[in-house]
């Protein structure tokens, strides 16, 4: 009676066996590079075969038995995408994946079946897929601020679709400020200044790149009147193929000769037309072709079918006739694409007393920048780690199986859900290992009767 109810409790997850895996083991791969989810066997010779899962593919990707005496292993490819691209590599039979692509990132498990038991082992992995980071470019504005000093402000462009780029600068200074995540550099120039050099350089969990060295002038180079030093320009907001608009004021009763807008480049020179409204002279050809238009009654600037290279700095050089001076606005245009519905893996273990431990990872197949990770509901005792992408919780009957994730950037959001009651039941074992619970159940009832 006691040994049937025991498998029985089992079987309903409410107490571990000796299948239940340990805490995924974090892997990291450069994409179109190779990488190793590493077996560690504690004896060799008593495995019977290896299963390797992942979980957005249906049934096992490999599978590799084990022939005694030594004889040559039997590795066996199923028809999916990692098709051509497994092998086993090591004496404990460790999977190998070669081109790597975004698509391979996320959740896998190994089963290891041995031959003098009738349980499973299983080891969790969680695969992180990163690009390697090429030479970032870096693009440089000017400004005057009110007191006279002169301010440099230097923005660093890295051409990652991974995420996860850090950017740091060389050399930093009681003169120098970092905002927008490090990417940008504000260096405030002071009467008597030698001239500086700056590297940036980004780095992801694969690669490291550093920009070639930036010469900053000992003074700004044109006339320029702002307000504040402490602003790197107006921040823009805008939507990957949408419109966005610089907004600029011209100050009343003053007469303009020409607006010139440039950001890496000249991109548009607006004048005066027909009954004094702007028209738009220059800016017709080059990448903001058929892009570019002014509001009514405007000297702004609107881009339409935004691009994500668009990102960046612009400034507005305003010319008066009377009086003759040149007035300067700086902008900071921030392009994102709506962020597509996240997908989320799961690994679990059961506690004795019927709790369990559940981490639940949030995942996108390009973040992008300012991406904002949440929870709901984030209960008692959760832990959220990871930027916010993972949470941790302990988990009991009774208790909303329901948990989803949130991810936004300024533009947009986007949801998932998942349900963790599979997560703590004998479903979630595997397939192999569930029918040798059923067997022992049927078997303890006889014995009952």
């Amino acid at each position: 009676m006691a040994f049937s109810l025991l498998w029985s409790l089992l079987l309903l997850g409410l107490l571990p066996g000796p299948g239940a895996s340990r805490a995924p083991t974090v892997v990291t791969g450069t994409l179109g590079g190779s990488v190793t989810l590493p077996l560690q066997l504690q004896d060799r010779q008593q495995v019977e075969s290896i299963s390797w899962v992942c979980r957005s593919v249906p049934g096992a990707i490999a599978t590799v038995t084990l022939v005694e005496a030594g004889g040559p292993d039997t590795f066996h490819q199923a028809d999916s995408r990692y098709w051509g691209r497994l092998s086993v590599v090591g004496p404990d039979r460790s999977l190998q994946i070669s081109h790597l692509s975004w698509a391979d990132a996320g959740s896998y498990r190994a089963h290891v079946n041995l031959r003098s038991s009738r349980l499973t082992h299983t080891r969790e992995y969680s695969l992180h897929v990163y690009e390697q980071l090429t030479q970032p470019h870096v693009t440089m504005s000017t400004r005057i601020s009110g007191n006279g000093h002169c301010l440099i402000i230097l923005t660093c462009v890295a051409e990652s679709r991974g995420g996860a780029v850090t950017y740091s600068w060389t050399p930093l200074g009681p003169q120098t400020t970092l905002s927008h995540g490090g990417s940008i550099l504000s260096v405030t120039l002071q009467p008597g200044d030698s001239v500086l050099n700056f590297t940036c350089t980004v780095k992801n969990p694969v690669s490291n790149s550093s920009s070639l060295p930036i010469l900053v002038p000992p003074s700004c180079s044109g006339p320029g009147i702002l307000g504040s030093e402490e602003s790197v320009g107006e921040t823009v907001i805008g939507t990957l193929g949408k419109s966005a608009t610089l907004p600029l004021e011209v100050p009343v009763g003053q007469e303009v000769e020409k607006v010139t807008w440039s950001s890496r480049g000249l991109v548009a020179i607006l004048q005066p037309g027909p009954a004094g409204e702007p028209i738009l002279v220059a800016g017709t050809q080059g990448p903001y072709s058929q892009r570019l238009s002014i509001p009514l009654h405007s000297y702004s600037l609107q881009i339409s079918s935004l691009r994500l290279q668009d990102s960046g700095p612009y400034r507005a050089w305003i010319t008066l006739h009377s009086p003759p001076i040149n007035i300067t606005k700086d902008f900071v245009l921030h392009v994102y694409e709506k962020p597509q519905e996240p997908k989320i893996t799961a690994s679990s273990q059961i506690m004795k007393d019927g709790t369990c431990f559940i981490t639940l990872a949030c995942l996108l197949d390009q973040a992008g920048e300012d991406v904002q990770y949440s929870w709901d509901p984030r209960g008692q005792g959760a832990v959220v780690s990871h930027g916010g992408t993972t949470l941790s919780i302990s988990w009991r009957y009774g208790v909303s199986d329901s948990y989803h994730c949130t991810v936004k950037n300024p533009v947009s959001q986007s949801s998932s859900s998942i349900s963790v009651k599979p997560l703590c039941s004998g479903s979630f074992l595997p397939c192999c290992l569930r029918k040798e619970f059923l067997l022992f159940l049927i078997l303890g009832a006889l014995q009952i009767k």
